[in-house]
């Protein structure tokens, strides 16, 4: 699987692009967190984006088995639903990848540029908005909703090292 964080590393600013970082260290700049974030930061900032409260919750068993999460709309809030077997680190990450799926869908177009295309998307009010992508897979129904499950996994991966429950340690280090 491509990893768009590691496109167009050319340290020329273009597309309102600062010099040196990639198109996804970019778009994750632009969320303008606080030096060391915290998932309550990014999820005020996401808030704003989206333009709605956002509410969390685990699901036990194996309704989510096949997911990193799950993101639905409802009347007054958008909620977000990750699995709650995974580790502190993966329900995290979990979290963040709902997240990034939702700035991806509701930042202004300024944020996207040739270098880091917006994914297509669905019409908003159609079943196909909040698309569910296989856990740990690439596949799903079309090459948009890959495309998009990249750049969400670079853009959670790149929030992770910033946020300050994890900062000081690795990905390995969780996993090992």
């Amino acid at each position: 699987m491509a990893n768009l964080s590691r496109f167009s590393r050319s340290g020329r600013a273009g597309h309102g692009q600062p010099a040196g970082l990639s198109p996804v260290e970019t778009l994750v700049q632009r969320l303008d967190l606080p030096p060391r974030p915290s998932l309550e930061d990014l999820s005020h900032v996401v808030e704003r984006l989206y333009g709605r409260p956002l509410k969390f919750k685990e699901i036990s068993g194996n309704g989510l088995q096949v997911t990193t999460g799950v993101v639905f709309d409802a009347p007054t809030f958008t909620g977000v639903m990750v699995p709650g077997e995974d580790s502190p680190y993966y329900s995290l990450l979990s979290r963040v990848h709902e997240l990034c799926h939702l700035v991806v869908r509701s930042a202004p177009d300024a944020w996207f540029s040739v270098d880091l295309p917006r994914p297509r998307q669905p019409e908003q009010h159609s079943r196909l908005f909040l698309r569910i992508c296989p856990r740990n897979s690439n596949e799903a129904v079309d090459a948009e909703t890959v495309r998009e499950e990249v750049l969400v996994e670079d853009m959670a991966r790149a929030l992770m090292r910033r946020l300050g429950a994890f900062q000081d340690s690795t990905e390995e280090d969780h996993f090992a």
